[in-house]
């Protein structure tokens, strides 16, 4: 009987985060979210791979331990040329820790150690560009692990992709907070 209580008791929990993952998904709003508060901020930047589109970008919180579906890490959104954006960000460090495409990891962050040098500074209420690159020299079998070049390029420029989130970000208040990074670079 006891048994038979603490399976059914973990057939219970599944389904509820299940349940709740899934509900989560549908009830969020087509991208990009409303500004939360003047302290949120933005991290935009571009990243290629040759003939290959980038999916999904982790980017995460230095320190914080993540444990969907109760705690996430933030969303980043990507795009088919490459930028990507993460909106709603709260002051504090931040590190990209991999890049995912055609189902391949690319890990740049292994360990809290190794996060050091990726480390993103969110001061409230900012607009940070952490970049352009590209990755390139990919080992085949080996890019889970990590063998492979990632390379600032100059290419795409902040302004560049700077224009296209002033697009993506018409009607929502951050439109007005990229018009003025947009301004302040002339």
């Amino acid at each position: 009987m006891k048994r038979t209580s603490s399976r059914l008791l973990k057939y219970v929990i599944m389904y509820i985060a299940v349940s709740v993952t899934m509900v989560g998904c549908t009830l969020k709003p087509r991208p990009p979210f409303e500004v939360e508060s003047p302290e949120k901020s933005m991290l935009f930047g571009n990243i290629k791979i040759q003939g290959h589109d980038v999916t999904s970008i982790g980017l995460r919180e230095f320190g914080r331990f993540y444990l969907a579906p109760f705690v996430v890490p933030p969303r980043v959104m990507t795009f088919k040329n490459g930028n990507f954006v993460a909106e709603n960000i709260k002051p504090g460090s931040y590190y990209i820790s991999d890049f995912i495409s055609d189902n391949t990891k690319y890990t740049l962050v292994n360990d809290g150690r190794s996060a050091y040098q990726w480390i993103i500074t969110v001061e409230p209420g900012s607009l940070i560009y952490v970049g352009s690159y590209t990755i390139d020299n990919i080992s085949k079998d080996k890019a889970f692990k990590g063998d492979f070049n990632l390379k600032t390029v100059r290419h795409p420029t902040e302004r560049v992709v700077l224009k296209h989130l002033f697009e993506i970000t018409k009607g929502t208040g951050w439109q007005a907070r990229v018009d003025r990074r947009i301004k302040s670079l002339q």
